[in-house]
């Protein structure tokens, strides 16, 4: 029997990743530039085209990471800080009437984790997994007790805004950190600590210091068995992790910090396998229709 697929999305500040998942892979995918800045209606166009290049018969929903907080039972997109015209925005609704077809949403970070979680490295490690994005700010996803956690609102995990030294951990624990600090590029800064740079060496041990500063934050109110660390700045994992590992040698509880895996993400696009992965669990506790085939 053929298996059905989901359309999935990764909306970005920056650009989109159109996505089509089948029994427990993305098939094809394409990444489109996008205008954050542009009016909704543009934005609600762009990514209906984007949709319909990816959409097919079997297709049975539609399901979307975002960069902010959604009401998961109305799905509108809230205080979308890259996006301005998504305040409280009806994005579920609006694909829904176009499409006809189920509409899913949840925070990127949160479909991050879940893709590493149910697909990548994290599988079958442990039942709290945390994931870490670390691009232009410092996201976190939480799967606690096998399950995704959100709190409320979906903000849970949203350790970017808590203050940090003279700014918050968007500012010391992201892509932002070397260009707001150093004035560097941490892509080509990486290249030169992998040449042995003295210069770039130093800033990328300052910047573990901080990251493990957020990640004792986690060690102490989630105590997960496995970090998983993602998005732009993870291409230098190598660079930074033997002094992240380090500085983490500091935590008071030695059992919490012998029992902690931290790892790089090992999924091209863990955003959308793990947005395919979120809306089925949904389906299935509100069983809104068998999806079995397209799990497997």
């Amino acid at each position: 029997m053929k298996s059905n697929s989901i359309v999935t999305l990764d909306v970005g500040g920056t650009k989109v990743n159109f996505g089509r998942f089948r029994q427990g892979q993305i098939e094809q995918n394409c990444v489109k530039l996008f205008d954050a800045h542009a009016d909704a209606s543009s934005i609600l166009a762009f990514l209906v085209e984007g949709i319909r290049e990816q959409l097919q018969d079997d297709t049975v929903a539609i399901a979307i990471g975002v960069p902010t907080i959604v009401d998961l039972h109305t799905g509108h997109v809230c205080d979308a800080v890259n996006i301005p015209v998504w305040r409280d925005y009806p994005l579920k609704a609006e694909l829904e009437q176009i499409f006809n077809i189920d509409v899913y949403l949840n925070n990127d970070v949160n479909c991050f984790v879940a893709g590493e979680y149910a697909y990548g490295g994290a599988a079958n490690l442990g039942q709290h997994v945390a994931g870490i994005c670390l691009g232009t700010g410092f996201g976190t996803g939480l799967m606690l007790n096998n399950t995704l956690y959100t709190g409320q609102d979906c903000c849970a995990g949203e350790l970017g805004g808590i203050p940090y030294l003279n700014g918050t951990l968007d500012d010391y624990c992201s892509g932002s950190f070397f260009k707001k600090h150093h004035g560097v590029d941490g892509g080509q800064l990486a290249e030169l600590a992998r040449q042995g740079d003295e210069k770039a060496l130093a800033i990328f041990n300052d910047f573990a210091q901080h990251l493990a500063k957020a990640i004792s934050y986690l060690m102490f109110v989630i105590n997960p068995k496995v970090i998983v660390i993602g998005g732009s700045v993870a291409k230098s994992f190598d660079v930074f992790i033997a002094p992240l590992e380090k500085a983490l040698d500091n935590f008071p509880y030695k059992k919490v910090r012998n029992g902690l895996t931290i790892m790089q993400g090992q999924l091209d696009n863990a955003a959308l396998l793990g947005a395919a992965y979120l809306y089925v669990e949904s389906a299935k506790q509100s069983n809104v229709i068998d999806l079995e085939q397209a799990a497997s």
